[in-house]
């Protein structure tokens, strides 16, 4: 189980808690099978990330790695190295150190795929 971004979801995605609003307000159960509809109706509730079954954060960024080049994440985890001092036991560097990375190894598979897209905001 992981808290993802909405940005992260992708249909076929299990909920491993139910989605609820800012008011409390459940938008959909838990065990539900997410579909382009679901992750709509969030961004339209505003709910910014949910719980999904058998995958977090980590592995999203895992699997942005697995489509590029190795040479392209090495060189993105050099650059991120010297702008970011050691985190350890910093769990706010952490994260924001995941979050760049992350958009970082989305925008290179965008440019790699000729996208112009600009990067989804986090």
């Amino acid at each position: 189980m992981g808290m993802l971004n909405i940005n992260d979801l992708k249909a076929g995605m299990v909920l491993a808690q139910s989605a609820v609003n800012r008011h409390g307000t459940v938008i959909l159960y838990e065990d539900n099978i997410l579909t382009e509809k679901h992750i709509n109706y969030f961004k339209t509730w505003g709910i910014t990330e949910v719980d999904i079954k058998d995958i977090d954060c980590d592995q999203v960024i895992k699997q942005e790695m697995e489509t590029l080049a190795n040479d392209v994440v090495e060189s993105i985890e050099r650059e991120l190295d010297e702008l970011f001092p050691p985190f350890e036991a910093n769990p706010v560097m952490e994260e924001i150190y995941k979050i760049v990375k992350k958009a970082s190894l989305k925008q290179a598979a965008n440019q790699t795929n000729g996208s112009t897209d600009e990067i989804e905001k986090y």
